[in-house]
């Protein structure tokens, strides 16, 4: 074979208009093929990881909705391993399990991935998506689980969920960008062979060369056509993460913690308001408030004072200052944790009778307290009672008692919209409105008094709100 010759350019020959041009067009070619490479390898690799575990035992799953944001995105892919027999049900930890036709409105059963938020005392769990803000209604079993998460692999199982789903634009748009990306890394990372037309005046080589860039581009169109097909048409079943962590180890899967239920500044105030706060009392007497006042960022105050001979409260009274701002902060803080924990129990309109430790919501969008409500915390003084309504009532005469060493800090009842407190009502815990609060204000005998161990706080993030009246209240701040 006869050797080539090269013809070097003078190394002081001025640069041409054409070599700058090359020079140019090499730096996009080697930064567009770069780019093609990262996608292709990142493509690859979380192809790989999604697929291998199935060589161990363990299977994969398509997420196809959002009940699971932040944490798992609708196309996402999990990985799953069995629950052993010998291993307790992970409490906290995200599972796949077979919801049964009958709790399903298509009336076929389905796998669900929800994370497991309750252990019932008689064998069943609860279940909930991240995103929900209730529990599941059906209770689950153990016989139902059929997995529990142990990787997340994010974005991977998009074009089958896009062709499921009859996406076909986004599937489209995302198969040409792969095709784009192959071409190139095939065009500008696997050398191409010579003709006679690629330089002129250079010997052709042996056809024999031209063999391994042919294996290497058939191999490299191979693979990303496999990986292209493969991921279109996923093929693992999908889960619903039903309405009613990237790649990470099964440490990600770990329940993630709720913000802490505190009050923070706010736990000196009895009274609290975005807007004003007004003791109808006249004179301001028999107004007895054993904590703070505030507002922010109003600043109305009437008939509070917490100074002078008509001294009706023991702390101080802020209106508009920076306690006050710093009380409303921790505030909001506090209504949103109540708000993010899944519910435990469903309940109708009407409170009474004895009730034990958990999280209620009612199945009416009310609550209205009557009689005798009395909590029982079963010995347990930590225990929390948590009520969530669109509006919050207590019928006039009704009382919140105390049993079994239940505790009145920590009784919570978190309103979206307005809270009442009826004529000579005995209220318990800390009363948090969107809306407005109203506590004994219609007409009533001087004897007839609002007696509260807790605090009445305005948020005023929804109509009507950032208002708080009361008339001839005697207030408490519980410890």
């Amino acid at each position: 074979m006869t050797s080539r010759t090269h013809h070097e350019p003078s190394p002081t020959a001025e640069p041409t208009p054409d070599t700058v041009t090359a020079a140019l067009w090499g730096w996009v070619r080697l930064c567009t093929g770069a780019a093609a490479q990262i996608y292709l390898v990142l493509l690859a690799t979380l192809t790989a990881i999604a697929l291998i575990p199935a060589l161990f035992g363990w299977h994969s799953t398509v997420i196809e909705t959002g009940s699971m944001e932040p944490h798992i995105d609708p196309g996402d892919v999990v990985v799953l391993a069995d629950l052993p027999d010998d291993q307790p049900v992970p409490l906290g930890g995200v599972v796949q399990f077979i919801s049964p036709a009958e709790a399903q409105p298509s009336g076929v059963e389905r796998p669900i991935l929800h994370r497991i938020v309750i252990d019932h005392e008689d064998g069943t769990y609860a279940t909930a998506g991240d995103a929900n803000a209730e529990v599941d209604f059906t209770p689950l079993v153990r016989e139902q689980i059929i997995g529990q998460a142990r990787l997340l692999v994010p974005f991977i199982g998009l074009p089958s969920l896009w062709l499921g789903a009859g996406q076909h634009l986004s599937l489209g748009l995302w198969a040409a960008a792969t095709v784009a990306a192959l071409l190139i890394a095939l065009a500008v990372f696997v050398p191409r062979a010579r003709d006679d037309d690629d330089q002129e005046g250079e010997e052709v080589e042996d056809d024999t060369q031209e063999l391994p860039v042919l294996a290497r581009r058939g191999a490299l169109a191979v693979a990303g056509t496999a990986v292209l097909a493969g991921l279109t048409a996923w093929p693992v079943p999908p889960s619903t993460a039903a309405f009613t962590a990237r790649t990470g180890t099964s440490a990600s899967w770990r329940y993630v913690g709720m913000p802490a239920i505190t009050l923070g500044r706010a736990r000196d105030y009895a009274l609290l308001a975005s807007g004003r706060l007004t003791d109808h009392t006249p004179g301001g007497h028999p107004t007895s408030v054993g904590g703070s006042v505030g507002t922010y960022p109003g600043l109305a105050i009437e008939n509070l004072q917490s100074s002078g001979s008509r001294r009706n409260v023991t702390g101080t009274v802020e209106p508009g200052t920076t306690a006050a701002a710093g009380a409303m902060t921790d505030a909001r803080a506090l209504e949103a944790a109540l708000l993010a924990r899944p519910a435990t129990v469903s309940r109708p309109t009407v409170l009474t009778g004895r009730i034990t430790p958990g999280i209620y919501t009612s199945t009416t969008g009310t609550f209205t307290v009557t009689g005798d409500l009395t909590l029982d915390a079963q010995g347990d003084p930590g225990a929390q009672f948590i009520f969530r309504a669109a509006t919050i009532t207590a019928a006039d005469g009704s009382r919140v008692l105390l049993s079994n060493q239940a505790r009145a800090a920590n009784v919570y009842w978190a309103s979206t919209g307005s809270i009442t407190l009826g004529i000579s009502t005995t209220a318990r815990g800390a009363y948090l409105a969107r809306g407005s609060i109203a506590a004994n204000t219609t007409t009533g005998s001087p004897t007839q008094r609002l007696t509260l161990e807790g605090r009445l706080i305005s948020l005023g993030t929804a109509a009507g709100g950032g208002v708080v009246e009361v008339n001839r209240p005697i207030i408490t701040i519980p410890t």
